[in-house]
């Protein structure tokens, strides 16, 4: 698996398929977090296999990626432009779409005012 596309693929799940994610898997989210942000610098391999080594403990989650992976595969065979998350930007995408799934999934269900 190309590492940029682990990456995009990741991102995407955690942007659109948050069902995958299992309270287990959200309470690991800031560990994952930290060590992104200590990748920041690092090539894209090596936030990759960060990224793997994170999911091989979450099977919804690592399936969903590799799904995810393979239609990205699919759609970059046909438009070699769609590659998304260009170097520049992939840490902080990813680093705020995970504090989105992390805020939505443990925020406390508000009682209904009237």
């Amino acid at each position: 698996m190309e590492a940029d596309k682990l990456i995009q693929a990741f991102t995407e799940v955690v942007r659109n398929q948050d069902y995958v994610f299992s309270p287990e898997a959200i309470a690991t989210i800031p560990g994952l977090r930290e060590t992104i942000a200590e990748f920041e610098t690092q090539s894209a391999q090596e936030l990759a296999e960060a990224i793997r080594n994170w999911y091989i403990n979450h099977e919804d989650v690592r399936d969903a990626v590799l799904l995810e992976e393979r239609e990205i595969e699919k759609v970059s065979k046909t438009k070699p432009e769609a590659q998304e998350n260009t170097q520049e930007n992939r840490y902080r995408v990813l680093q705020d779409e995970l504090q989105k799934l992390e805020a939505k999934k443990t925020a406390t269900p508000q009682p209904n005012q009237p």
